[in-house]
């Protein structure tokens, strides 16, 4: 839980403060996490968020991150009500790859593919307006990676 009590997050907890939290409050310190990766999940009130909203956002964050999980129901269920095993996996995995994930965060939001239903597959307009999206897509992933590996050569201006 080293990585809560440095920045960005600063929780000064230690394992046994940790270890005390309630089911709600460790939802809310994954929550506190994801807002660092991705600010869409500032605005949402643990307290009065439904338990399906709670497994469909959490569940579905952590599968665009990349959590090693099947997501299998009785997991699902173990992360909403706050199981601290779970949740402390979870926490484990996040901060001990924050700054990938950061980057993973930011890409999914343009990279995740569209959910079409099947009765607009076959439509021609549709057809032309997902494939312009996925050549969207692949223009984006080739400036990003180009972006990241300018990054990377560039030097630091102090380094100079």
């Amino acid at each position: 839980m080293d990585g809560l009590n440095r920045p960005p997050f600063m929780c000064h907890l230690s394992m046994v403060e940790f270890d005390d939290k309630a089911p709600l409050e460790l939802l809310e310190l994954i929550n506190r996490v994801f807002t660092y990766l991705d600010k869409s999940h500032e605005s949402v009130d643990m307290q009065k968020e439904t338990q399906e909203k709670t497994e469909e956002r959490v569940c579905g964050f952590l599968k665009v991150l990349g959590y090693p999980s099947d997501f299998n129901p009785n997991y699902c269920r173990d992360i909403v009500h706050g199981e601290k095993k779970a949740c402390g996996h979870i926490l484990y995995w996040l901060l001990s790859r924050l700054q990938d994930l950061a980057r993973k965060a930011y890409t999914a939001k343009f990279l995740v593919p569209l959910q079409i239903p099947d009765e607009y597959k076959f439509d021609e307009e549709m057809n032309n307006t997902l494939n312009v999206y996925k050549d969207l897509q692949a223009e984006f992933q080739a400036v990003h990676s180009n972006t990241e590996a300018l990054r990377n050569e560039s030097m630091n201006p102090s380094e100079l």
